[in-house]
C-alpha cells in the first residue's frame, strides 16, 4: 500500500472514531413548542412528534401523533429550518372523518 493512502485512511479512522466518541447518550433538556401562539399538546395520551418537509418548501414541518385515538396533527413551518415557526394545527383527515393511525 502507498504511504499517503495509509496516512489518509488513518486520519479518516481517527476522525470517525472521534466523531462517535464525541456523541452523547444523554438527552438535552426538553423545551415546550408553540404553534400559533399556543403550547403544542395532545388531547389524549402520549405525543409522538416527527419532523418532515410535508409541503416540499425546504423546511421541516412538525407532525404530532397522539396515542389516544390514533389522531395526527400537522403543524406547517412558516419560518426557516433553523428558526421554525409553526402555524395553526391541521388534523389529518380522510374526507370529513379523522384519519386514524393504528397504535399499539
Amino acid at each position: 500500500m502507498h504511504l499517503p493512502l495509509l496516512q489518509w485512511l488513518f486520519a479518516a479512522m481517527l476522525f470517525l472514531y472521534g466523531t462517535v466518541l464525541a456523541g452523547s447518550d444523554e438527552l438535552e433538556q426538553g423545551v415546550r413548542l408553540k404553534a400559533a401562539g399556543e403550547l403544542i399538546d395532545t388531547d389524549v395520551g402520549h405525543a409522538a412528534p416527527f419532523l418532515y418537509d410535508l409541503d416540499s418548501d425546504g423546511d421541516r414541518d412538525l407532525l404530532v401523533g397522539q396515542f389516544g385515538q390514533g389522531k395526527l396533527k400537522f403543524y406547517f413551518n412558516t419560518g426557516t429550518e433553523k428558526k421554525p415557526v409553526y402555524g395553526k394545527p391541521e388534523w389529518f383527515k380522510t374526507g370529513k372523518d379523522f384519519g386514524k393511525i393504528p397504535s399499539g
